[in-house]
């Protein structure tokens, strides 16, 4: 059975609503994907994932969880020296759906201040943990100045279990930053060679 879920399925099964600003794929003529690695940076998984992608000239966009850079803020630092991008994914990873504006904003901007900190410019994208999204939360991202990047290629969990039969241009696929991950981004990295495919970071898939 193939697990492609499609955003507005997966956002009646969550009960959320969200609008047409909302990141899902890319309508583009060129050959170009995004691979997205959530959660962590776990630095014990991230350089593995890095090195994968410098070999095969790839780049990805990490989103990260505030209480992992508080941790280890260096993992920033690679990320950006390997060309990759870093999103922001809450603080704590938490469902931050149903909570007051006021809520949701301080946790963002604890997290982006720690990103800003590190790499010296703030996440131009914001990821929900598990794709958990609400207007109110994609209001406060707005004002923000970052736009909410989900994905068509994963499941509802943000994890690739079985993987579509092909890829297409504009196609955004989910990853988490462990072991599993790890093996995903290497068949990612196959799957689109195969298909003549590019990974970039998101910004550079908005590049049209």
């Amino acid at each position: 059975m193939q697990l492609l879920w499609p955003i507005a399925l997966l956002a009646l099964l969550q009960g959320s609503q969200t609008s047409a600003r909302v990141l899902t794929h890319v309508q583009t003529r060129r050959p170009v994907i995004a691979i997205t690695i959530n959660d962590g940076p776990d630095g014990r998984v991230v350089p593995a994932m890095l090195r994968l992608l410098r070999s095969r000239g790839a780049k990805a966009t990490f989103f990260v969880s505030g209480r992992d850079i508080a941790d280890d803020p260096q993992m920033l630092l690679e990320i950006q020296a390997a060309q990759c991008e870093v999103g922001g994914h809450g603080y704590d990873h938490g469902n931050m759906r149903g909570w007051s504006a006021a809520k949701a904003g301080g946790q963002l901007s604890r997290t982006d201040r720690l990103i800003r900190d590190a790499t010296g410019a703030p996440p131009r994208f914001f990821r929900p943990p598990w794709g958990l999204l609400d207007r109110s939360l994609e209001q406060v991202a707005l004002a923000r100045g970052e736009r909410i990047a989900l994905w068509n290629v994963g499941g509802g969990d943000e994890t690739v279990h079985v993987w579509p039969r092909t890829l297409h241009p504009g196609d955004i696929i989910a990853l988490r930053d462990d072991g599993e991950g790890l093996r995903r981004l290497r068949q990612a990295l196959d799957m689109a060679g195969r298909f003549g495919l590019q990974p970039v970071t998101l910004s550079a898939l908005l590049e049209d």
